[in-house]
């Protein structure tokens, strides 16, 4: 999973710990040889990716443990790289090729992240493979290699990645289109509604011509790119040629800030479905906006809401309470359990700008992770929504992220998230309440799905969780193992339920009495 669920409350904390790394570095640069200016950019790095790691992670490690292992990983770009240690030394060789170094005490984190940029100059001298990779490659490997024993989620992003990572979260300054690109052939695959490109008058199809005067038929797609994003409030101007125009046209625009869309609405008969591919920094507020949309349009026609998580990676933790609480009036939506203390938080339904208290429908697969399992638990948890479909992936870890000196990322596993009932989230998932995982999608399988003729029982499902052991856990799942199929067996049942107020509320009261709940949380 690729979202994953990261936290945007710490970052006072992180700063402090990449600027304690930068002093550190700054004291031990005497004693060693004068590095060059990117060898101190990748120690630098180094010093930065080991103190975050040792302070944040979930499980406290050693700097010698980190690089190590991350050294190790070398192997896969070039095999005849051979990493050895002793309890005073480190080698590294290829051939008949040796390098040694003075190993130093395990918990000494500036001396082991400056003797790994060092020995990678080694690797780079002894092997063609590795010299032929870029810094930014090698230091990928090596901090992925350092984290890999760690747990799945903590991982390094190198600039490029980080940046596009950061727009999808956070949004960027461009003009709002989306981009089709065939060699020189550049075309508008789709313009963002409310965004400068809608206001020129840019259509989908559009061929782009030129960007501030330069041909787009010689530049590369991320040059491409880089000439439509800058800073807000700046100015961008385009040819674009537009089938039945006989010369192209010629727009300025001003780039402000996108934020990529997050949720979709579709009014299907009385129902209101809501579509949630992400949870960036704007989910909320969008998921507000869509069911006052829908409010607006189906007035009293309007009966129930599905809210169609599957597929949802995760996003930003703040967010997946926010939309956990336009739902829930009150209680409980998740907590969070670490190492360090500042990750230990207890989240509940906050006073949301919409509240929406329509009977609601929660649709999950294999690919629900992270934030979508926060949102999904705790309405199933409560009694304010039946959740349908598979059982989740089962990502119950909150990520912290760093943001590096050289502009990548370093993401860092660092609290369990545990729900409203109060079971881990991490490996176990979100199981159903219907399951529809291995039943074939076709529209007779609804009744006998909802009588217990097909399926895993209501009563094997309903079972309390809080109890179960990890042995427990796989039986249950094992019931509705994960999937990645959107059926649309998932969909009839939801309106069959809706179109039914005492099936839909038999199967919500199957879960039995929600947790107490709590007044206040430390937010």
């Amino acid at each position: 999973m690729d979202a994953g669920i990261t936290l945007r409350h710490w970052e006072p904390l992180r700063r402090g710990a990449v600027f304690l790394g930068l002093l550190a570095l700054g004291a031990c640069a005497h004693q060693t040889a004068n590095p060059t200016a990117a060898q101190s950019v990748e120690r630098r790095l180094f010093v930065e990716a080991n103190e975050s790691i040792i302070e944040y992670h979930v499980n406290q490690v050693q700097p010698d443990q980190l690089a190590t292992d991350g050294l190790a990983r070398l192997a896969t770009v070039d095999p005849e790289l051979k990493i050895q240690r002793s309890a005073t030394e480190i080698t590294i060789a290829r051939g008949s090729e040796t390098r040694r170094f003075d190993a130093p005490g395990a918990s000494e984190i500036i001396d082991w992240s400056v003797l790994t940029a060092k020995m990678l100059d080694s690797a780079r001298e002894l092997s063609p493979a590795v010299a032929a990779l870029t810094a930014d490659q090698v230091d990928e490997i090596v901090i992925d290699g350092a984290l890999a024993k760690l747990d799945p989620y903590s991982r390094y992003a190198p600039p490029t990645v980080a940046r596009d990572r950061r727009a999808s979260r956070d949004g960027f300054a461009g003009i709002g289109i989306t981009l089709d690109i065939h060699e020189t052939d550049v075309r508008i695959a789709s313009v963002l509604p409310d965004t400068p490109a809608a206001s020129a008058g840019l259509l989908a199809g559009d061929r782009i011509v030129t960007i501030d005067g330069v041909a787009v038929a010689g530049l590369t797609p991320d040059d491409i790119r880089s000439h439509l994003r800058g800073p807000a409030q700046s100015q961008v101007r385009m040819a674009v040629a537009r089938t039945g125009l006989d010369a192209p046209l010629k727009v300025a625009l001003q780039r402000a800030t996108i934020v990529p869309e997050s949720a979709s609405l579709k009014e299907d008969g009385d129902i209101a479905w809501i579509k949630l591919s992400v949870f960036n920094q704007q989910t909320g507020e969008k998921i507000a906006g869509l069911l006052r949309q829908a409010h607006l349009d189906m007035a009293d026609k309007l009966h129930g809401i599905v809210l169609d998580l599957r597929d949802n990676p995760g996003g930003l933790l703040d967010q997946s309470v926010e939309v956990a609480s336009i739902f829930l009036p009150s209680g409980d939506v998740a907590t969070t359990i670490g190492r360090v203390p500042q990750s230990i938080q207890h989240f509940v339904a906050s006073d949301a700008k919409f509240s929406e208290r329509l009977p609601m429908i929660v649709l999950v697969n294999g690919g629900s992770a992270s934030a979508s399992e926060i949102v999904s638990s705790a309405l199933q948890d409560s009694g304010r929504a039946v959740v349908i479909g598979t059982s989740s992936y089962g990502k119950g870890t909150v990520q912290t992220v760093v943001r590096t000196s050289n502009d990548g990322e370093l993401t860092v596993t660092w609290a369990q998230l545990i729900t409203p009932r109060g079971y881990h989230l991490n490996t176990h998932g979100v199981v159903p309440t219907v399951c529809t995982s291995g039943i074939a999608d076709v529209p007779s399988s609804v009744d006998a799905l909802l009588a217990g003729k097909t399926g895993p029982t209501p009563a094997s499902l309903t079972q309390s969780r809080v109890s179960l052991d990890d042995t427990g856990w796989k039986a249950l799942r094992a019931l509705c193992p994960a999937q990645r199929d959107k059926h649309n067996l998932d969909v009839e049942v939801a309106r069959h339920l809706l179109d039914n107020p005492a099936i839909y509320d038999r199967i919500l009261a199957s879960l039995g009495p929600a947790p107490s709940r709590v007044a206040t949380a430390s937010r």
